[in-house]
C-alpha cells in the first residue's frame, strides 16, 4: 500500500484495507510469536528500564507497557499549570480550573496575538511544539476573547462533530480542540476554516492546536504561531513557586537566587517540565531540604558530573608524571550506563567491542593498544561511580559470582548519555553500532536495555537515530528481523514518552501502519505503552494492519487491553467480528480465547457486570461461536469452557455466566441451535472438568431461565 495521506473526508468514513485472497487460515486457534511466560519476563524487563518519571499527585506511576494493568488515563497526564497536556476529556472546563491556572499563567507574546485573532476571525489555528503552553494559553485566550466558558472538543469525535455539524459548537462558549497526532490535523483546508468562521464569529470562538511540524501552507490567514521567550522557563519557575511558597516566602526567594537553578533551567525543553520542576522543589522545601541540597539534585549537577566522567580522567602512576586513561575506560563507563543492572562480567566484554568500534573513529597511529596489564577493572571503575550488589540488591564484592553493576546515582546514566551525544559527535555512530549488535545477538535483558537506550537517544537527536537505526530497524527482513522490529517498538516506548516526540511518534506509527513493510513494527509498537497511551488511534491503525492478513495483530490488543483499556477493546472486537474480512473475525475470535485466559481484576467475566460493555461482549461472542469458521467456533467454545471453569472459584460468577448464557441466543433457527450446543457443552464440561458441579450448576440455572 503506497504511504499517501488520506483526506479528511476519507479519514471520517474510511474503508477498511482489502485483505489478499486466499484460504482460511486454520493453523492455530491463538496465534503468537512467543509463550504467555515469554511475554511475562520481557514486559518486567522492559518495565524495570523504563524510566519512572511520570507523577500524578506527587506519586510516581509505574511504567506501562505489554499489559502491566495500568489504566492509560492515570499514566500519562502530564500537567502545565494543573491541566492535561494530552487527550483532554470532552466537555466544558470547570471555572475553578480556569481561576487556578490564571493564578499561575505567565502571559506570553502569543496571548494578545490569539485574543485578537479570535476577536476578529472567530477561529484560530495555534501552532507550537507539545510542552511549551499552548493548551494553556488557548483555554485562557479563549476564556478573555468568550467570557462565558469554556469547552474543550475531543481531539477525534470533536471533529466529527465539528464537520458533520451536529452540535459541534455550543453557542455562547468558547471552544479548544487539539490536532497533535489526528489524521485530520494534517488536512486542514482554508474552507473548512472558513465555514467554522461563519458558525463561531462572534458566538463560540474555537482554537485548533496544532504540533508545530504540521503543514499548514494554506492556514496562513487564520495561523498563530506559538513561540516561548529565552526567558520564559524562569518566569514560569518564578510564579509557580511564589504561588506554591506563598506560605514560606524566604524559602521561596532562597531558590529563586540560586545560580545552579538558572543553570539547570538550560537543560529543560518544555513548560510541563518547569512545572514539573517548581513542585518537586515545593515537596522538597515542605520535607525539610536544604536549598543547596535540592539545587545541587537536579539536573545540572548531573551534567556536571558527566562532564567530567567522560573528560581526559587522569590517575597517578607512583609519583612519576600522571597517565591519561584510555579510551577503553570511556567505554567501560558507556557500557555500564546502558548496560545497568546486569553482571560485571557482562559489562566488561561488552565495553571491550564497543572500544574497539570507538577506536574506528581515530587515526591508526594514535588509537592507543589495549591496556591489558597497564590498566584494570579497578582502574576503570574508580572513574564510572557505579555499585556492586547481588539479584536482591544488597551490595556484594566484585568478585561475587553474580555481581550485579549499577550506576549508583539515579539519573546519572541519561546524563552521560545526553553529554556524550552533544558534546562527543564522533561517538555517535559507533555507539549505535554497537546499541543495534546487542539487540540481535543478547540476551533479552540486553535486547531491551539496548532499544530503550536508543529510544532516549532519539529524544536528544530524532532526526538522527530515526534515519541511521530506527527505520532500518522496523523494515529489516535479514536473519534478526524480528528483534530489530521489537527494538524498534521498545525504542519508540522510550521516546513516546518526550511531551515533544509523543506526537511525531503517533505519526509515524500511523504512516507505518499503511505500509506493508513497516506493519509489523507497528503493530508491535502499539503493543507497548503506546497503545495503552492511545488506545482509539492504536486499535484503528491495527484494525488496517489486520484486515490486510499479513499477520495477527491479537498480541498488540492484549496489551492494550491488559492495560486499562477493556471497555474500548471489547467494543472493537465487537465490531470486528461482524466484518466481511475474515482476518478481522480471525483476530476478533483469537483476542476473545486470549482474553478469557486471564485472571485478576482484568479478567474479562468482571465485565460481565458492566451493562454497555456486556452488550458488546455478548455480540462478540454469538458471533463467534456461529461463525462459518470452525477454528473460530473453538476459540468461542473454549472461551466459554475458561468461563464456567473459573465460575467454580469465584463466588457468585456462576450465575453471571449462566444469565450470559441465557442471553447469547437470538430468536430463530440458529438461535434454537445455539441453546441446544450450550446445553451439549455444559452437560460434556460436567463430566470433563475438576469440578463437575459448576458446569451442572450453570446448566440448570440456563434451563431454569429459559423455562420462565
Amino acid at each position: 500500500m503506497d504511504d499517501r495521506t488520506e483526506t479528511l473526508s476519507e479519514f471520517l468514513d474510511s474503508p477498511p484495507i482489502e485483505p489478499p485472497s486466499g484460504e482460511e487460515d486454520t493453523s492455530a486457534i491463538v496465534g503468537t510469536e512467543v509463550t504467555d511466560e515469554e511475554a511475562d519476563h520481557i514486559r518486567r524487563l522492559r518495565e524495570r528500564g523504563l524510566p519512572q518519571t511520570l507523577v500524578e499527585d506527587g506519586v510516581k506511576a509505574k511504567a506501562v507497557g505489554f499489559g502491566s494493568g495500568d489504566a492509560a488515563g492515570t499514566m500519562y497526564k502530564t500537567t502545565y499549570y494543573g491541566t492535561p497536556a494530552v487527550d483532554p476529556v470532552d466537555g466544558r472546563v470547570p471555572e475553578e480550573d480556569l481561576d487556578r491556572q490564571r493564578e499561575l499563567y505567565v502571559e506570553p507574546v502569543t496571548h494578545a496575538a490569539l485574543v485578537t485573532h479570535l476577536t476578529r476571525h472567530g477561529v484560530a489555528v495555534l501552532c507550537g511544539p507539545p510542552g511549551s503552553g499552548r493548551y494553556t494559553t488557548a483555554l485562557l485566550a479563549v476564556r478573555t476573547a468568550m467570557d462565558t466558558g469554556v469547552v474543550v472538543l475531543d481531539s477525534e469525535a470533536g471533529v466529527r462533530r465539528l464537520v458533520t455539524d451536529e452540535e459541534g459548537l455550543q453557542p455562547g462558549r468558547g471552544h479548544v480542540i487539539e490536532g497533535d497526532g489526528a489524521e485530520w490535523a494534517n488536512e486542514l483546508r482554508p474552507q473548512l476554516l472558513i465555514r467554522l468562521r461563519a458558525a463561531t464569529y462572534g458566538r463560540s470562538p474555537l482554537v485548533i492546536i496544532v504540533d508545530d511540524h504540521v503543514p499548514v501552507g494554506g492556514l496562513a490567514g487564520h495561523l498563530v504561531k506559538h513561540e516561548v521567550a529565552d526567558g520564559m522557563p524562569f518566569q514560569v519557575l518564578e510564579r509557580h513557586l511564589k504561588v506554591l511558597l506563598a506560605d514560606r516566602p524566604l524559602d521561596c526567594r532562597k531558590l529563586l537566587e540560586h545560580e545552579g537553578l538558572r543553570e539547570d533551567l538550560r537543560g529543560r525543553r518544555s513548560m510541563a517540565e518547569v512545572a514539573g520542576l517548581a513542585e518537586y522543589m515545593e515537596r522538597r522545601v515542605r520535607d525539610g531540604a536544604d536549598v543547596d541540597e535540592i539545587v545541587q539534585g537536579l539536573g545540572a549537577e548531573l551534567r556536571a558530573k558527566a562532564v567530567r566522567l567522560l573528560g581526559p580522567s587522569r590517575k597517578p602512576t607512583d609519583g612519576i608524571g600522571r597517565q591519561e586513561l584510555s579510551l577503553w575506560s570511556h567505554a567501560f563507563l558507556l557500557a555500564c550506563v546502558v548496560l545497568d543492572g546486569t553482571t560485571l562480567s557482562r559489562v566488561s566484554r561488552e565495553s571491550h567491542r564497543l572500544a574497539e568500534l570507538l577506536h574506528g573513529v581515530r587515526s591508526p597511529s594514535s588509537a592507543p593498544e589495549m591496556p591489558l596489564f597497564e590498566e584494570s577493572v579497578q582502574d576503570w571503575l574508580g572513574h564510572s561511580d557505579v555499585e556492586f550488589t547481588d539479584r536482591n540488591g544488597q551490595p556484594v564484592g566484585a568478585r561475587h559470582p553474580e555481581c550485579l553493576v549499577r550506576v549508583s546515582q539515579p539519573g546519572l546514566g541519561v546524563a552521560v548519555l545526553e553529554v556524550l551525544w552533544h558534546d562527543h559527535s564522533g561517538a555517535r555512530g559507533p555507539l549505535l553500532e554497537w546499541l543495534d549488535s546487542l539487540v540481535v545477538r543478547g540476551e533479552e535483558d540486553i535486547r531491551v536495555a539496548a532499544a530503550q537506550t536508543v529510544g532516549l537517544l532519539a529524544t536528544f537527536d530524532w532526526a538522527y537515530v530515526h534515519e541511521e537505526l530506527l527505520v532500518r530497524w522496523a523494515s529489516d527482513r535479514g536473519e534478526h528481523a524480528d528483534r530489530r522490529r521489537f527494538a524498534a517498538a521498545w525504542a519508540l516506548e522510550r521516546a513516546v514518552t518526550d511531551p515533544l516526540l509523543a506526537p511525531r511518534v503517533q505519526r509515524l506509527l500511523s504512516r507505518w501502519s499503511q505500509r506493508r513493510d513497516f506493519q509489523a513494527c507497528a503493530q508491535a509498537s502499539y503493543g507497548t505503552r503506546i497503545g495503552a497511551r492511545f488506545p482509539a488511534e492504536a486499535l484503528s491503525s491495527l484494525e488496517r494492519i489486520a484486515g490486510a492478513g499479513t499477520k495477527s495483530v491479537w498480541p498488540a490488543v492484549r496489551e492494550i487491553y491488559a492495560a486499562g483499556s477493556q471497555v474500548q477493546v471489547i467494543e472493537r472486537l465487537a465490531k470486528w467480528s461482524g466484518s466481511a474480512r475474515h482476518w478481522l473475525r480471525d483476530d476478533a475470535a483469537k483476542c476473545l480465547h486470549g482474553f478469557s485466559r486471564v485472571r485478576g481484576e482484568r479478567a474479562v467475566t468482571a465485565l460481565l457486570k458492566e451493562r454497555g460493555t456486556r452488550e458488546h461482549l455478548l455480540l462478540l461472542s454469538r458471533r463467534t461461536l456461529l461463525s462459518t469458521s470452525r477454528a473460530h467456533r473453538q476459540c468461542g467454545w473454549r472461551s466459554m469452557r475458561l468461563w464456567v471453569e473459573r465460575a467454580g472459584d469465584e463466588p457468585g460468577l456462576d450465575a453471571l455466566v449462566a444469565e450470559f448464557f441465557a442471553e447469547l441466543p437470538n430468536p430463530g433457527v440458529e438461535g434454537d441451535r445455539l441453546r441446544e450446543q450450550l446445553l451439549f457443552h455444559l452437560r460434556l464440561w460436567g463430566h470433563q472438568l475438576p469440578d463437575s458441579d459448576t458446569a451442572i450448576h450453570v446448566r440448570a440455572l440456563l434451563q431454569e431461565r429459559w423455562s420462565m
